[in-house]
């Protein structure tokens, strides 16, 4: 279905509680029984291809929907105590990115064969996010926020204490690569323009353990509406323009049975309308949709997990990647599922 037909469907959508969720998932790829205990996922646009890190520092690339590999790298030695944290594809599918907590290092991969294409030298990294547009890649390390040219592979500006001495822990581009926005340990949002990185306006949200630890930042695509989840997966949303946080969705970070896990990353994304968030269904057990204005959430897709531990969305695609543990306390052996989401025909 056409974009401007999906906003249509979905805004329309909107005016009834009473109408069947706008989205649904088919699960169309799974992969059981790994043994690694496998840590982050990215989909690339397209979503075409799917890779996963994992705590021992091993990267793996699959195609979808055969599930068959494509390459299998490792980023760091066997025992060197580096997990990957984060997984990022860029907007032509070309480089993969890998970013740790406690690395020393960025690393860039060719995402066709898995060759290293760069190494950067930026230490405990947590975000990062490619230009839509340009080849340029934005990364949080520590306090710093450092701007990579993907042609130079070297990093050609830094945004040192961005957030007044607090680790910034994400950031993320509007769809328009006019807005670089980043999120601190402590909730609070600021909103760069790009490219010349002055800062428009900041935003605090709203106090608690919700809003601390941030694992996931959105912006939609003229950069109007900023999304955030933190560590116990309530979703806040914020009007740019107003610099006020304006809505939350509530989450609940424990799913029947087990403990408080709050692992869900890069796991927010907004429809090409910019009306519509896709964020973890409650409990952390699928996805939901969330319309901003309203308030109103809808349900997208529940699998068998016991909860979801990783989340990557490719909008354009119409895909999402879930990463799901062995059993309710969070341990192995890992499955990986891909599902195909689809659009509603427009109400009778």
């Amino acid at each position: 279905m056409p974009l401007i037909l999906v906003a249509l469907a979905l805004s329309l959508m909107a005016c009834s509680a009473e109408m069947p969720p706008p989205v649904t998932g088919t699960r169309v790829m799974e992969i059981s029984d790994i043994r690694p205990v496998i840590n982050a996922v990215a989909l690339s646009p397209d979503g075409s291809l799917v890779v996963v890190g994992d705590m021992e520092g091993e990267l793996v690339a699959r195609e979808v929907p055969s599930g068959a590999e494509r390459w299998t790298v490792r980023v760091h030695p066997r025992g060197a105590a580096r997990s990957i944290n984060g997984v990022f594809v860029s907007p032509d599918a070309a480089l993969v990115a890998t970013t740790g907590h406690e690395a020393r290092t960025v690393e860039l991969w060719d995402a066709a064969t898995g060759k290293p294409a760069a190494v950067l030298d930026i230490a405990r990294s947590r975000g990062a996010a490619f230009h839509p547009v340009e080849r340029t890649l934005a990364v949080a390390g520590d306090r710093t926020i450092h701007v990579v040219d993907l042609d130079q592979s070297q990093v050609v500006r830094t945004l040192p204490n961005a957030h007044a001495g607090e680790p910034v822990y994400a950031v993320a581009f509007s769809g328009d690569g006019q807005t670089l926005a980043s999120i601190s340990v402590e909730g609070a949002i600021k909103l760069w323009s790009w490219p010349a990185l002055a800062l428009r306006s900041s935003i605090a949200l709203s106090r608690g353990l919700e809003s601390m630890s941030p694992v996931s930042l959105a912006l939609n695509r003229h950069g109007t509406w900023v999304a955030a989840n933190g560590i116990m997966g309530r979703v806040h949303v914020a009007d740019v323009a107003k610099g006020r946080e304006e809505r939350t969705f509530a989450n609940v970070a424990e799913a029947p049975g087990h403990g408080m896990h709050a692992e869900l990353r890069q796991s927010l994304a907004f429809t090409d309308d910019g009306e519509w968030l896709f964020a973890p269904d409650t409990h952390d057990r699928g996805l939901r949709i969330l319309h901003i204005r309203s308030g109103k959430a809808y349900p997208v897709l529940q699998g068998q997990a016991p909860f979801y531990k990783a989340v990557a969305l490719a909008i354009a695609a119409s895909t999402v990647a879930l990463l799901r543990p062995g059993d309710d306390q969070g341990r192995g052996p890992y499955g990986l599922e891909v599902w195909r989401l689809t659009y509603q025909a427009r109400p009778q």
